[in-house]
Parts: structure tokens; C-alpha cells; sequence
């Protein structure tokens, strides 16, 4: 049985933490952070350090893309009236 450890998810980078993060998307590292303490990112903690697992990142960064598209739509449609 292979069993796959945190080390082998984190070596082939499909955990990332906050800094990582912000290297492999181009943000910077405040905005990595601020990410991190948003209510509802899919985050975890292993001691005091937080990780966030690849798919679920890429998962909530579609999900907040649409939010933010239906925000934008909601403030145009405001604008106009």
C-alpha cells in the first residue's frame, strides 16, 4: 500500500502556504495573508502554520471569480437606474 504523506503533497506542491501561494498566483505576500484569514477559504492549520490544498484553492478562486462577476453586474444594474 502507497500511502501519501504531507511531506509528498506539499514536495510536489499540491498544498501551498501563504507565501508559496502568493509566488505561484503573482500576488503579493499581504494579499496571500489576507486571503488566508477570509471567512470561508478553504484553509487548514498544522500547528500554528496554514496550508490550503491546491483543488480546493483553485475550486474557491472560481467560485469568488463568479461572486465578484455577479457583484460587478449587481453595482452596474445599480448605476443605472
Amino acid at each position: 500500500m502507497n500511502m501519501t504523506t504531507l511531506k509528498d503533497l506539499i514536495d510536489e506542491k499540491k498544498i501551498f502556504s501563504p507565501m508559496e501561494m502568493a509566488g505561484y498566483l503573482g500576488i503579493g505576500k499581504t494579499v496571500a495573508y489576507a486571503m488566508f484569514n477570509e471567512p470561508g477559504f478553504p484553509c487548514f492549520h498544522i500547528g500554528r502554520r496554514k496550508f490550503v490544498v491546491w483543488a480546493d484553492l483553485y475550486a474557491w478562486l472560481k467560485a469568488n471569480k463568479m461572486a465578484n462577476i455577479a457583484d460587478k453586474e449587481r453595482e452596474v444594474d445599480d448605476t443605472e437606474e
